[in-house]
């Protein structure tokens, strides 16, 4: 048990006390001693801003709680402390509980928070509480889920009725399904970005078997796709989608991803105003915002013979920008020409 204190509002808490109708009080000033037994509703709620550890009350237990407030001290026996929380007021416990299914690789990071946003990380099974009123409700639920496995909350709200502990929260955790495959065709000193249900994942950056950093939980369907390719290639994804089977993994461990040489689409930017933004689109998908003038590229190269068709998705303020030779195909014999695209901006 905790009783909390704010040494700053004992003069308030002084004040206030000498107006319950129903209060038996001594008050002396200076360096001497408050003791008040109070009657009447929550007022002991005014404790609240540093804590006076249980350990260091030890020797007062069962009997008398000392708190100290900067030079001046207030005895409150334990009878007063009952009839404190029956008459409203509160005082510190715990709530709280026990972890199950946490990965024992350092690779799962379990945070729970509760209704007040504080919160307490995990990376093993064990136990865990959160400090709370004893006459106050709780709600105790996941802030971040760990990436190998998935968990979920029982008996995780509910009120305090005592300064009991509550401890019965129970957190378990079952193994989600990892996603894993094969590169194929990575030019040397090249990088290969994917996004899993558009999570961002770490770059690959040599053929091979490959890793994704994101799990997918059990039944839950994931899509594999290429968010950076490489620079002057395509690359495509084969069994990058599915429903993730913790029985069955076979599916999400045979992606396959090759690359192939592709043909670059660009040009040339003019015009644009000093603090302005600039957006564009090639074939509605692949978006470049641009913020000043110069060369740009588009970040998806295209097979030979594919179609471009370049068009402003976002006008600069007060300018309008237009864009000439944005369409046509590419060819890989002739690269040049979908990289002539001319994109200028005047006043509007």
């Amino acid at each position: 048990m905790e009783i909390r204190r704010n040494p700053n509002r004992l003069a308030q808490i002084a004040q206030t006390i000498t107006k319950l109708p129903g209060s038996l009080f001594l008050q002396y000033i200076d360096k001497k001693m408050l003791l008040a037994c109070c009657t009447m509703r929550a007022y002991f709620h005014l404790f609240e801003s540093e804590t006076i550890s249980e350990s260091g009350l030890s020797r007062f237990k069962g009997r008398v709680i000392l708190i100290k407030l900067n030079k001046k001290l207030a005895i409150i026996g334990s009878t007063l402390v009952a009839a404190l929380v029956g008459c409203g007021g509160f005082v510190y416990t715990t709530v709280g509980g026990s972890v199950k299914g946490l990965t024992t690789d350092g690779k799962s990071t379990l945070v729970l928070v509760n209704d007040a946003s504080y919160s307490q990380t995990l990376s093993a099974d064990g136990n865990f509480s959160f400090k709370i009123a004893s006459n106050a409700a709780y709600n105790i639920s996941i802030h971040t889920q760990p990436n190998p496995v998935n968990c979920t909350i029982a008996n995780g709200s509910g009120k305090m009725t005592s300064e009991t502990p509550v401890t019965n929260i129970s957190v378990n955790c079952v193994p989600n399904v990892p996603l894993s495959g094969v590169l194929t065709g990575l030019n040397d000193t090249k990088t290969l970005q994917l996004a899993v249900n558009d999570i961002q994942q770490t770059a690959i950056t040599a053929n091979g078997a490959f890793n994704l950093q994101t799990y997918i939980v059990n039944q839950k369907a994931y899509a594999v796709k290429v968010s950076i390719p490489p620079a002057s290639q395509v690359c495509t994804v084969l069994n990058g989608t599915g429903t993730a089977n913790v029985n069955d993994v076979s599916a999400a461990k045979n992606i396959a991803i090759d690359c192939v040489a592709g043909v670059p689409v660009g040009g040339t930017l003019a015009g644009l105003k000093v603090g302005t933004v600039l957006g564009l689109t090639s074939n509605g998908t692949d978006v470049r915002t641009l913020l000043a003038d110069g060369v740009f590229t588009f970040n998806f190269s295209l097979l030979d013979g594919a179609a471009y068709d370049v068009q402003v998705s976002t006008q600069p303020t007060g300018q309008k920008c237009t864009v000439t030779n944005g369409a046509g195909r590419v060819n890989a014999a002739a690269p040049d020409a979908s990289q002539k695209i001319s994109v200028s901006c005047v006043a509007a």
